[in-house]
């Protein structure tokens, strides 16, 4: 059962307990620990992520109201849930957006369609119910990224869930990667959706009545304050303190050479 009572995330670490593999998942560089750090830290849609919403005039007042990270959602079928990265309500002018975020930072969006079947019966059951929700067939479906179809479903049935028509899927990215790029541009295409760029929001395409739309935000990663990152400051402080004795040390000497 996926609960549906949630308590205030008071740090980015306390999203470590709810990752896939907690520790391992949560290192500076990583897109969990990009990811929570800068959406903690702005409190608020990051600069990137509404300017990208609001490049698209459905979303041209877009303004955090709440966000779940590592978000479970049901995708109707047998198997595991859906574990969103970060999925966020956000308001509009006349009503709410549901949109689904999936953080990476050079990670790859998982198997392709047809590596992840595995003849199973509940997976092609599965991947027929995912097919059916976003309007392709399973051919069209089996050279893309699997994570991206039950990403983007998501966004779609939590949409359904509070009761508005209007689902996102973006991507945020906190790393070059051309190829990530590559499998989300033609998972776009696929869906017949145009024109896609780094920054904008494009669509929609209906999905069992949701007008769904998607986007990729390149961004840059927040400085952390895992230790590595507070070492680096000790080192740069005491770096800069043994110039300053330095130069304290020649003024010191030339003063006394005067007298």
């Amino acid at each position: 059962m996926i609960p549906r009572l949630h308590v205030p995330l008071l740090e980015p670490e306390d999203v470590v307990r709810h990752l896939g593999k907690q520790e391992k998942h949560w290192k500076e560089g990583r897109s969990a620990h990009a990811l929570a750090k800068l959406w903690s830290d702005s409190n608020a849609l990051p600069p990137r992520i509404e300017k990208a919403l609001k490049s698209h005039s459905a979303c041209q007042s877009a303004g955090l109201v709440d966000a779940f990270l590592e978000r479970q959602v049901d995708l109707k079928t047998a198997g595991r849930h859906s574990q969103t990265d970060l999925l966020a309500v956000v308001g509009l002018e006349n009503g709410i957006a549901i949109v689904a975020v999936e953080g990476k930072a050079g990670e790859k969006f998982g198997d392709r369609v047809d590596e992840w079947l595995d003849g199973s019966d509940s997976r092609k059951v599965r991947l027929a119910g995912l097919c059916e929700t976003l309007g392709l067939t399973c051919d069209a479906a089996k050279p893309l990224r699997y994570q991206l179809l039950h990403r983007s479903a998501s966004a779609v049935y939590e949409a359904k869930r509070y009761r508005t028509k209007i689902a996102a899927m973006l991507v945020h990215s906190f790393a070059e990667d051309e190829e990530g790029f590559k499998d989300f541009a033609a998972f776009v295409r696929t869906l017949g959706l145009d024109n896609t760029s780094r920054g904008n929001l494009v669509g929609p395409v209906s999905c069992e009545g949701v007008d769904f739309y998607a986007g990729w935000i390149q961004d840059d990663a927040p400085r952390g304050t895992s230790p590595s990152a507070y070492l680096d400051d000790l080192r740069n402080y005491a770096s800069k303190l043994a110039e300053w004795c330095k130069d304290v040390r020649g003024w010191c000497d030339e003063r006394q050479s005067k007298t």
